[in-house]
């Protein structure tokens, strides 16, 4: 059928139109009412015109069959015309008038043609080939950078950041960890990174990460393009250094602000302490001065502080000074220039930085509401402060006891015994029996027993007795003598003049600050 209805010159592809579609819809319809023995009504209606389905459904088949056959119909149509226009394109060149007949020109054969058609290929495909562009390669310069280590970064992470790809940064971080534990990178730490361009790209060549100020842990790129690390250590050198500081508020801040590093504003404390009841006898515009050492890089780097040498504390035009003196077997002391210990029996105040709250002797009970004698010193200071053996012994006692909460008592000898109440826990080791130095910590400040707030309750007892720790005549310690006492004087002149030739140089450097300034 199909064959039937193509053979009419208006199915020729070219020719559709909506009235020849029209057209071919109705034999289509006619044509398959008689094949399938349809009823005419099924496909006309009364005035013989093409039912609407019929239509639409026929409409349907020719578009779908004319877009099956087209295709092949125009391309048997164009394939002639791109031949004969191929010809007629390189005719002039093989010498053939394109608009006469073959035989016009006996010379040119059919096999001329195909070679024409060949070159010409040749050539079209010359022509046609899309030129390839190399870019030009681009110069890497070396790059050197800090890597910005923030809040949460790893090591890897801020490496691959920084341009390393994810095996190159677990390789490294691989190196880094044979002396150093990458966890442990903290923000703002100093790692610096070098690049170096390797086909085309930039390749870490080295990494710096400094772990403390005097260890650099360096990681640096074989030939082979493993990675290999090494420690560089800087050299350290002990230098002298002293400070002079009027006190404004505390001993502490004022040492502080002229530059003493904390340890050695701590030891001097602790020093003074077996001679001074910092809650009492510091004033404002006391003087303090420190000759100590100090550790530093050879590139000018604080390391950590040594020891003081030379401890000083003026009030009143009255001075108290202590010179750190090394016997023969190593130990360390501290004595007046006379060649008396500083340390004492008893430290005066066995809490640093704490305000007497109370003193012995009567006074309104503040949780039992009447007067009673009250048998010792309170120190109020905040919950957890340390708080240290008065001298040297062995604990009695460690343990809750009645109103004094955590309680600590210490025999130091047949006749004199100090109490520590109200902790709020004890220091690490102590219980009855063990044996303590001066200045160890015994325990914590705190509120347990019968207390309204946290505080120490701190007692001296003689020969079993509580007396004011302020009354009692406590022993003093080592006494130098003889060759020994003469080797310490030598030693307290050096301290001397060395103290003055560097606060000398202090003064003068501070005095053309202030001219500059002015």
């Amino acid at each position: 059928m199909i064959k039937k209805i193509f053979k009419n010159p208006m199915c020729n592809p070219s020719s559709f139109s909506a009235k020849n579609i029209l057209v071919m819809a109705k034999r289509v319809s006619s044509h398959t009412a008689n094949t399938l023995w349809l009823k005419d009504r099924y496909i006309r209606t009364r005035d013989g015109r093409l039912r609407f389905r019929c239509k639409a459904m026929a409409s349907a088949c020719v578009v779908a069959l004319s877009m099956t056959v087209a295709p092949h119909v125009l391309h048997s149509h164009t394939s002639g015309n791109a031949e004969s226009f191929a010809l007629a394109s390189i005719a002039p060149a093989l010498g053939v008038d394109n608009h006469g007949d073959a035989s016009a020109h006996p010379g040119f054969s059919m096999a001329d043609a195909e070679a024409a058609a060949e070159k010409s290929e040749r050539v079209a495909s010359l022509v046609s080939r899309p030129k390839i562009v190399r870019p030009k390669p681009v110069k890497l310069d070396p790059v050197d950078m800090d890597l910005e280590i923030n809040s949460g970064d790893t090591l890897a992470g801020s490496l691959q950041k920084a341009g390393v790809n994810a095996a190159e940064s677990y390789s490294i971080v691989k190196a880094v960890s044979k002396h150093y534990d990458p966890r442990l990178i903290r923000p703002g730490q100093n790692v610096r990174i070098q690049m170096q361009p390797q086909n085309n790209e930039l390749k870490l060549s080295k990494l710096e990460l400094v772990s403390d100020p005097i260890r650099t842990i360096v990681i640096e790129r074989e030939k082979d393009g493993a990675f290999k690390s090494e420690i560089a250590e800087k050299e350290i050198v002990q230098e002298m250094a002293a400070a002079r500081a009027e006190i404004k508020s505390s001993l502490y801040g004022s040492a502080a602000k002229n530059g003493v590093p904390d340890p050695i504003i701590a030891q001097a404390i602790k020093i003074l302490s077996w001679s001074i009841d910092f809650q009492r006898d510091i004033k404002q515009g006391d003087t303090f001065e420190v000759l100590y050492d100090t550790y530093m890089t050879d590139d000018g780097q604080y390391v950590r502080s040594g020891e003081p040498y030379y401890i000083s504390l003026k009030q009143s035009g009255e001075e108290m000074a202590f010179y750190r003196h090394e016997f023969e077997g190593g130990r360390i002391g501290y004595f007046k220039a006379d060649g008396h210990s500083a340390k004492k029996g008893l430290l005066s105040t066995p809490v640093d930085g704490a305000r007497m709250s109370s003193g012995f002797g009567m006074r309104h009970h503040p949780v039992l509401g009447y007067s009673k004698m009250h048998k010792g010193m309170d120190f109020a200071a905040p919950t957890g402060t340390p708080i240290y053996a008065a001298g040297d012994g062995v604990v009695e006692k460690a343990s809750r006891f009645g109103g004094y909460g955590n309680y600590v008592r210490i025999r130091h000898n047949d006749n004199i015994k100090t109490a520590y109440a109200h902790m709020s826990r004890f220091g690490k080791g102590v219980k009855s029996g063990s044996t303590v130095k001066q200045g160890e910590v015994i325990g914590y400040i705190g509120t347990t027993g019968r207390s309204t707030g946290p505080h120490l309750h701190y007692e001296v007892l003689m020969d079993g007795a509580q007396v004011n720790p302020n009354s009692v005549k406590i022993p003093t310690g080592e006494v130098l003598a003889g060759a020994e006492l003469n080797k310490f004087k030598s030693t307290v002149a050096s301290y001397e003049k060395q103290f003055k030739k560097l606060i000398g140089t202090l003064k003068f450097a501070f005095n053309i600050t202030e001219g500059t300034d002015s």
